[in-house]
């Protein structure tokens, strides 16, 4: 198993305790005598009953202090198992000092080299929960790392690589580490890369050069946890692969219940695999759309309700000046607001005004910076 964000090791931990929970569960049925009293033919020195290893797990993770927890994690996890595993055998099992190596890598993730830390092979398999940044709120050393991974097989970033969740930069990277193989990947992400306008942009890429095919699909749920400060956050869950297979596609539309489908798109539909893409002309003989109210003045010619009332106080002439401003926050809250109309005015007007020399000093010194 890979997880290439793997954060404190839970994944990893958790999937380990599981499949090794699976091995005893199998121990118990075939290696004890019918008696129950001890492993037939048992020589520790020539024969382990355990084939399940943290040495098969493997992770990435930039947090130097999460590695280290991560590894922790997964060795007491280790050291449970290896306890239960002596009680159903009846045989002390030698684990202690650890040897095993958790295969925890530190690193950025989307500037390393996935194949060097693991062989893509037919058996493996990745997981994870990649960290989710929505493009407005990604720092410059993401946004590099999202224009470093989208790009196309000449090496040049996608047009629309600037405009996508971080999160997808791991399924750029995952498509490409299972080209020719049968791996399996399955991603926790935001519901963001499956809507609206990130879905061609992420999407596109990965169908038209990587020809990915998603198996199953969890449609969005609300992240839940016992934490008294639950993020505020829709996700989904999305297994994919670069093959095509004819088996059934498992689309879940709630915890408990799927449907078995014969397609799942990137908008987790069970429909064809369609981008709708954005366009400048409209498809009928209706108007174009324009682009509408965006101020660029750092707020400083908007004013609240309550500036509007103190600058009148200080200055009733300014009212010429002043006119109610209507968005839709506005619309839909009834709330006032204002904003400064300079349009057509003649400088030396203006500049009998202080409030109006103040404020658009300040639009200045934004747009400077």
């Amino acid at each position: 198993m890979f997880d290439p964000a793997c954060g404190s090791g839970n994944f990893l931990t958790e999937s380990y305790l599981s499949l090794r929970r699976l091995e005893n569960d199998i121990l118990r049925e075939t290696v004890l005598d019918k008696a129950g009293s001890g492993v037939l033919g048992f020589d520790e020195a020539a024969y382990s009953p355990i084939k399940v290893s943290i040495q098969q797990f493997y992770g990435i993770e930039i947090n130097d202090f999460a590695v280290s927890v991560a590894k922790t994690a997964i060795w007491i996890a280790e050291s449970q198992m290896m306890q239960e595993t002596e009680g159903i055998v009846h045989h002390e099992m030698n684990f202690l000092p650890l040897t095993t190596n958790a295969n925890i890598h530190e690193g950025n993730a989307l500037r390393m080299d996935w194949k060097e830390i693991l062989p893509p092979g037919d058996d493996v398999r990745i997981m994870g929960n990649p960290p989710f940044v929505g493009y407005s709120l990604q720092s410059k050393e993401q946004k590099d790392d999202i224009r470093n991974t989208y790009v196309d097989a000449n090496g040049t970033t996608y047009t629309t690589a600037g405009k996508v969740d971080y999160v997808a930069a791991w399924y750029f990277k995952a498509s490409e580490y299972m080209q020719g193989t049968k791996i399996r990947t399955a991603f926790v992400s935001t519901n963001s890369i499956t809507q609206g306008e990130q879905v061609s942009a992420v999407w596109k890429p990965l169908y038209e050069r990587f020809h990915i095919e998603i198996n199953f699909a969890y449609q969005t749920f609300r992240w839940n946890s016992e934490s008294k400060q639950k993020a505020a956050v829709h996700c989904v869950i999305i297994g994919f692969c670069a093959e095509h297979t004819h088996e059934k596609k498992k689309l879940f539309t709630n915890e408990h219940k799927f449907d078995l489908v014969d397609s799942i798109n990137p908008y987790l539909l069970n429909a064809p695999v369609v981008f709708i893409e954005s366009r400048k002309k409209p498809l009928s003989n209706i108007p174009s759309i324009v682009k509408g109210s965006s101020p660029v003045d750092g707020q400083n010619l908007l004013l609240s309700e309550e500036e509007y009332l103190e600058a009148l106080k200080k200055d009733p002439e300014l009212s010429t000046f002043i006119h109610p401003f209507l968005g839709a926050k506005e619309f839909l809250h009834n709330k006032k607001r204002y904003c400064l109309w300079l349009i057509n005015q003649s400088p030396s007007e203006l500049k009998k005004h202080p409030f109006i020399l103040e404020r658009g000093a300040a639009v200045r010194d934004f747009r400077l910076h």
